[in-house]
């Protein structure tokens, strides 16, 4: 069992590094209209990884993770670890480890993002780190964000399928 938490670590790893390097390619201005785009390249792996992982490394898996995350990505703001935990217990609610389709998958990952921009935004208002106005935030930054995300899926899906995670179980049509 520890065997699998480590490749899934191990895996991540890559992930989040893949995740870094779009980061630092992808211009900061697109066509010149100052539209943002975060990459959660890392982030999507995380959702399709923890719908496999055993009950017992569910939240070690989402508390490495989302410290990692935190550390790298947030400059030490722990509330990651927190929405880490948080979409690793809604997924073991809902999900049953079933196998996920393209659909469900795809659903889950744009409601991460959101959360995720959501909560990332209101730190930043709440502080007054920003003074974007949630208009100009839904659509120069969480829009092009999820697009560019839902673009990005299809090969995260195609990885992750390819790479046979999942088990066999099939909680609807068994």
């Amino acid at each position: 069992m520890k065997n699998k938490l480590v490749r899934y670590l191990i895996i991540m790893f890559i992930f989040f590094v893949i995740d870094s390097v779009l980061r630092f390619y992808l211009p900061s201005s697109i066509l010149k209209l100052n539209l943002t785009i975060v990459p959660y390249v890392g982030v999507m792996m995380f959702d399709l990884l923890t719908n496999t992982i055993d009950e017992d490394h569910r939240y070690i898996f989402a508390g490495i993770c989302g410290i990692y995350f935190s550390v790298i990505y947030g400059n030490s703001i722990f509330v990651y670890v927190l929405l880490f935990f948080m979409y690793s217990f809604f997924e073991k609610r809902y999900m049953k480890k079933a196998v996920m389709t393209y659909f469900e998958a795809i659903v889950i990952v744009v409601l991460t993002i959101f959360v995720q921009e959501s909560v990332l935004y209101s730190l930043m208002w709440i502080t007054n780190t920003t003074q974007l106005v949630i208009t100009t935030f839904l659509i120069k930054r969480l829009l092009p964000t999820l697009l560019f995300n839902i673009v990005i899926f299809n090969g995260v899906y195609f990885i992750h399928d390819k790479l046979n995670l999942e088990g066999d179980i099939d909680v609807y049509f068994s």
